[in-house]
């Protein structure tokens, strides 16, 4: 079979990126929550980002950005306000066994949306191309994040998903 783009990658599948991400997530959750908080980075493109760098495929920057641009549009609608919600649940006048029941009910559907981004990412993720680049680094350059202060916890998180595909492979 003659294969014209042999510099494209084969598509990822949703299921795919939500495995890495179920294993990966774990152990760099402190990590993205505070790059989440602090540079309003979204953890399911760093993640997609994470899984690219170690299958050594590669999206240009402006590429990257129309992408982030699409799911900070679903996430600012969706996933923002249903997490606040979330955090602000233990405030609801009930007693605590229905805190409880709320909690996991939001957390629970917030999930699924994280699920949903992730199908998104992909969806719009276009053309893939095989080559190794340094993705995390040019998202959070697109944030305006202090790269050389962020420096050891790119690294941190380099190392986390590089030992995933030690054991899985």
């Amino acid at each position: 079979m003659l294969n014209h783009h042999s510099k494209m990658a084969e598509p990822i599948s949703a299921e795919q990126l939500w495995q890495f991400s179920l294993v990966l997530y774990p152990q760099v959750k402190n990590l993205c929550l505070q790059w989440q908080n602090e540079l309003s980075a979204n953890v399911n493109l760093l993640l997609l980002l994470c899984y690219l760098e170690q299958q050594q495929l590669s999206l240009t920057a402006s590429e990257l950005q129309q992408l982030a641009a699409k799911l900070e549009n679903f996430s600012a609608q969706f996933t923002k306000p249903l997490r606040t919600l979330r955090q602000n649940s233990a405030a609801a006048p009930l007693l605590p066994a229905q805190q409880q029941t709320l909690k996991q009910a939001l957390l629970q559907a917030e999930l699924e949306l994280e699920k949903l981004e992730q199908q998104l990412l992909l969806q719009h993720c276009p053309a893939l191309s095989k080559k190794a680049a340094p993705l995390l680094e040019l998202y959070l350059a697109q944030l305006n994040a202090d790269i050389d202060a962020l420096s050891a916890q790119i690294l941190d998180l380099r190392q986390a998903s590089k030992r995933l595909k030690q054991h899985s492979g």
